[in-house]
């Protein structure tokens, strides 16, 4: 690439926010907490944010379907707790974002800050209170269905036959 080109590059870069919307963080995360690991985020992922110019990730918390629905709200709460201790092992390397002020003082002071979201409402099941306990727990954003029917809503189906009854939004939502 010509010189010219990466420095227009890097001059749109440096003057916009880059935020990973996604990223399958914390599975890894607690797995390999379990394995005695840990500043897991520090060593492993944000020399690759901080490369890359990332200055926010949306951390989703999922649940495989072999926990849903006994230990979906466990296998959520641990991957919370993971980053909560990555957080806390780490010092002040990044910061566990709980509002929009808290996303721009990170990106003044250089460092990563995450986002915590649900990627699906299973560990939520059939009780909106724990909502309130995820939030207090720093979850910002809940997407409400991944690939799997759940109290809020129909997912999407990868099976060839499609079980169930059709229902969008279940009443779930409506309490």
């Amino acid at each position: 690439m010509a010189d010219a080109t990466v420095e227009q590059a890097r001059r749109f870069h440096d003057g916009v926010h880059v935020l990973d919307g996604h990223f399958d963080l914390l599975m890894d995360v607690e797995i390999q907490r379990g394995y005695g690991r840990t500043k897991l985020i520090e060593t492993e992922y944000l020399p690759r944010f901080q490369q890359g110019g990332v200055h926010s990730v949306v951390a989703a918390v999922f649940v495989e379907d072999a926990f849903v629905p006994e230990m979906a709200l466990r296998k959520a709460l641990n991957q919370v707790s993971a980053l909560h201790a990555e957080a806390a092992e780490s010092g002040d390397q990044f910061v566990i974002a709980k509002c929009v002020q808290d996303l721009l003082t990170a990106r003044q002071a250089g460092k990563v800050s995450f986002i915590l979201s649900l990627e699906g409402a299973e560990p939520l099941y059939n009780d909106l209170g724990l909502l309130r306990i995820f939030y207090e727990l720093g979850v910002r954003m809940l997407g409400l269905t991944w690939s799997r029917r759940n109290y809020a809503g129909d997912g999407s189906f990868f099976a060839p036959v499609r079980e169930g009854k059709k229902g969008g939004f279940i009443q779930f939502h409506l309490q």
